[in-house]
């Protein structure tokens, strides 16, 4: 009896194992399933384009274009360079803000200028509507441009973080390169650049 009592428990016992190990399995594709997909964050793009331009992108491109400068005076050669924890701080905050303000001008929804604002050079720059019309024609472009940009501000942060000072002052061209890039191609497309002068025929 002891026996066979034995064997009904081992019996038992193999069932709810069983049972439990199957229970298991069909749980766990339930937890390995991928997360609910998260709708994209709201803009709220108030600022402008131009807004962007001249309240982060110029003052920060100013900080850090004059943070290493050669200039030739009468009373010689006058270098300048971060020297301090302080000096490379502030640079850095503005290769941070000028390669971030790259971002901000991809937010999709933001306009060129405010309702109404007209060019303050017509005929050399386009209007804000055309060069709005210019970026919605092909956004592509106009982030590879913006791409550019965070690009160059990521190569002078990392010469500001490295303190070189002359590769800081090399890295400001490619700055310059990816400003005028986006300038001329939505700013003053039509801008008439005169040939150099070559040198006077004998």
């Amino acid at each position: 009896m002891r026996k066979l009592f034995s064997v009904s428990v081992g019996l038992c016992l193999a069932v709810l194992i069983l049972t439990a190990a199957c229970h298991q399995q069909q749980q766990a594709p339930a937890q390995t399933q991928a997360a609910p997909a998260v709708d994209p964050p709201e803009y709220f793009p108030t600022a402008t384009i131009k807004d962007l331009m001249q309240s982060v992108v110029d003052p920060n491109a100013d900080v850090v274009w004059l943070s290493v400068t050669t200039v030739q005076s009468a009373k010689g050669t006058v270098d300048t360079a971060p020297k301090t924890d302080e000096d490379w701080k502030k640079v850095r905050h503005g290769a941070i803000a000028l390669m971030e303000a790259a971002n901000l001008l991809m937010v999709p929804g933001r306009h060129v200028a405010k309702p109404g604002e007209k060019s303050e050079t017509p005929g050399v720059e386009l209007e804000p509507s055309e060069m709005e019309v210019l970026i919605n024609k092909d956004p592509a472009a106009f982030h590879k441009r913006a791409k550019a940009l965070h690009e160059a501000g990521a190569a002078v942060l990392q010469a500001i973080d490295a303190k070189d000072a002359p590769k800081v002052f090399e890295v400001g061209e490619q700055i310059e390169r990816a400003c005028e890039g986006c300038h001329s191609q939505y700013w003053y497309p039509n801008e008439k650049i005169p040939p150099v002068p070559g040198p006077a025929s004998q």
